[in-house]
């Protein structure tokens, strides 16, 4: 009865850690969710989309960012990932090159306008 109850803590363990039967896919669920059935509703489908709808969704999302990850952490330096990684895997693709930039410049603008704004509070 002791074994019993010491495999299931362990089992139950494994399960919260990600560890289990799924191979860490038990520890990923629900991480875009939130996000996603904003999207889907954004783009016309139900307020309350299904569940398994967005858990396929959120499937399709974290094997692309994975695989994408992947590669690019074998270009350039090694085990690393640089903004120039994810530039060069997405320069065959117009749309997701297009995004990449508008995105890389906004964040430039931002640094920018938040350097002009603590230059400001620290002259004052």
């Amino acid at each position: 009865m002791a074994q019993q109850e010491e495999a299931l803590t362990l089992w139950e363990e494994n399960e919260e850690t990600g560890r289990g039967a799924e191979g860490g896919q038990a520890r990923r669920k629900g991480l875009f969710s939130k996000e996603l059935r904003c999207l889907m509703y954004a783009f016309g489908d139900d307020q309350n989309p299904y569940t398994e709808s967005v858990e396929i969704l959120e499937d399709i999302v974290v094997e692309f960012i994975t695989e994408m990850t992947h590669r690019a952490m074998s270009i350039g330096v090694q085990g690393r990932v640089q903004v120039e990684d994810i530039v060069f895997l997405v320069r065959k693709d117009p749309r997701k090159f297009a995004r990449v930039k508008d995105l890389l410049d906004a964040n430039e603008e931002i640094k920018r306008a938040r350097k002009a704004f603590d230059e400001a509070n620290y002259a004052s």
